[in-house]
This record gives structure tokens, sequence and C-alpha cells, in this order.
């Protein structure tokens, strides 16, 4: 009897290899997907992760704030910048001055010494002047904050200049009282206004006058005054209040090598000085992969900024009043929707990250 010979047809083994081809077609397209779907679980997690950093960042007065932008294009970047203690001085002495070891006087200024309840502070003259010099640390062209106390005589004058780029004046207001004006220049900004000064003045909300703004220092008495420009908002505090505001998203300030200047015109008390210097965390930049697109709350493309801002570990009320989403969305084709993620940041500071089926 003749044995049949061992082995595989051809038929046989046309089929195996059809059953693997489809096998590995089905494999390399759920590993693609699975990819795919990483990258938009690393995206959402990174950018939380970079939220959650800010926030820490942002004790006290310090601020922080995170920037998504989006081109035309579709190509997004997250940016961190965080506001930085760069100078102080309590006003005890004229050598222990952080960053500097010394002041340059000139003039008419002296340390009080009368301790008292008041402690020891500096007494400016109108001659009077501290130059801080043209540190590095003075080149904050994201912005700044500047934190002190005052006790004004009866007139304005210049409270801090640094050449023709940064300028801070007590002037007078109505029923002899006293306000703050502010004025930086600006490198060529975002708006198309061209380089100038961008400034700012107690009794001005925008572009509207709020007459019981307008006049919120009392010569004799002590007021604790803030200053501070993010590139979003410009903005003056007295006593924790605010008396002035302008909102415009602006481009950076100008350099120059000129001496930042305490004083030149201001008569009367100064203690607790705090400058803070706005930069960017260049660690913390990051470029959201082709595959992921940033989208509103519809699905549709999102084009422009998005700034979340912190302050206190928690969203900054005076830029949000509701909690803030950034809406991700895997690029799964020009007819196809991938799956989509959302990064939510609530009032108390919390970020959260959640996968959505839907969109809004």
């Amino acid at each position: 009897m003749a044995r049949r010979q061992q082995g595989f047809t051809l038929i046989e083994i046309l089929v195996v290899l059809s059953l693997l081809a489809v096998l590995m077609g089905l494999s390399v397209g759920f590993i693609i997907r699975a990819q795919s779907g990483n990258k938009l679980l690393l995206t959402t997690n990174s950018i939380a992760g970079q939220l959650a950093s800010a926030r820490a960042q942002s004790y006290g007065n310090d601020t922080a704030y995170v920037l998504v932008r989006t081109t035309e294009a579709g190509a997004t970047t997250v940016r961190s910048f965080r506001d930085r203690q760069v100078f102080a001085w309590p006003a005890e002495d004229f050598e222990k001055a952080s960053e500097t070891g010394f002041l340059d006087r000139a003039g008419d200024v002296e340390i009080s010494t009368d301790l008292g309840l008041e402690g020891r502070y500096a007494i400016f003259t109108p001659a009077g002047s501290i130059g801080l010099g043209d540190p590095p640390w003075l080149d904050f062209v994201d912005g700044f904050s500047i934190d002190c106390r005052l006790r004004p005589g009866g007139g304005g004058g210049t409270l801090f200049k640094k050449g023709d780029v940064f300028l801070v004046n007590v002037v007078q207001g109505g029923s002899g009282r006293l306000g703050i004006e502010a004025k930086i220049r600006l490198q060529h900004d975002e708006m198309g206004q061209g380089e100038g000064w961008y400034d700012v003045r107690t009794g001005v909300r925008e572009a509207e006058m709020v007459p019981e703004w307008n006049a919120p220092l009392l010569a004799g008495r002590w007021h604790d005054v803030r200053i501070a420009y993010d590139r979003n908002v410009f903005t003056i505090h007295v006593d924790g209040i605010l008396y002035a505001i302008r909102s415009d998203r602006r481009n950076v300030m100008h350099l120059t090598d000129e001496e930042f200047v305490i004083g030149g015109g201001y008569e009367g008390g100064f203690d607790g000085l705090v400058i803070s210097g706005i930069f960017e965390d260049d660690q913390d930049r990051f470029d959201v992969p082709e595959e992921v697109r940033h989208v509103t709350a519809a699905g549709t493309p999102a084009v422009g900024d998005l700034l979340i801002h912190f302050r206190n570990r928690s969203l900054d009320p005076l830029y949000h009043s509701t909690p803030v989403q950034v809406w991700l969305r895997l690029d799964a084709g020009p007819n196809e929707d991938g799956p989509a993620r959302v990064v939510e940041v609530t009032l108390s500071g919390e970020t959260f990250v959640r996968r959505t089926e839907e969109l809004q």
C-alpha cells in the first residue's frame, strides 16, 4: 500500500499565510491605536503636572500662570511663568539688602532712629534717592511685582525709575489725598500698536474712571502698596484693595542698561521693599504632539492663547470666576474623531484629568 507523503499543500500554506497577514494587520492597528491613545494620556498628564507645579509655586502674593498657545495650524505649546523674588530691603539699614550688599544713596535719605511700633524705616526728602545699579536679576522682561510700605508726605514725586522704560510716581489726587501711577515701556506689542508706554493709574479701571478709586493714599499714614504687571494684567493695590487695573495681553518689557532708582522726588517714609520678577520656566516648556489637538468644549479647533493663573495655590480670582478646562482630542483623521480627554482646574486650584466619549 502506498504511503501518503507528509507535508502541506500549496493551498494550505497560502491559507495560513493569509490568516497570519490578517492577524498581523489587526495587531498593528491595535498597537497603533494603543500608542496614539497613550500619547493622548501622556499629553494630558503632562499638562496636568505642569498646572500642578505652577499651583505649588503660587504661595501668598507670588503668582504663576500657564500659557496654552495654539497656532492656526493646530500646533500647541504649553509654557509656565513664575513669580520669583529678586530683591528685598526691609529698610533697617543700607548694608544688608539681599543680592546687592549695599545701596547707593544720593541726597538726603536716612534710617529712622525711633523704633517704636513701626520699627526702622527709610525717610526720603524730595532730593533723596537710592540706586540699585543694573544687575541682571532686574531684567524681568515678562513682568514684575513691587511691594512696599509708604507713608507719603503731602506732595507727589517719583517713587521708582529705571531710565526711560520704567516709572512709578506718587501723584496728587482730590481732597489732599494721593494716588499712584505706573508706566512701563514695551517692545513692539502683540496688539499691533508698536513700541511705547503702557500705563496704569489709581482711579482707572480699564479705560473708565472710578472716582472713589482715585486717591487711596493719605499723607502721614502708612499704606501697603503693590504694583504688578505680567503681560496680561497691570494692577495697583493699596492696603490689599484693587485701585487700578488694565487688562489686555501685551508684549515683553523693554530692556535698558540704566540704573534702577528708588526715590527722586518722593517725600516721606518708605519700608518693606520686595521686588519680584516673572520668568519663564524653560524646563516646563512642553510641545503637544502633532497627533493631539487642542479643541474647544464644542469640539472645534482652539486657536490663540488660554491663560491659567494661580495665586495662593488657587485660581486667581482676578482672572477666573469659573473652573478652567483644557480639551484635547486625538487626531484620528479628516473624517473620524478620536477619543478626547479634558484637564480641569477647579477654583481651589486642584487639577483633574478625565476621559470623555463626547465633547459638549
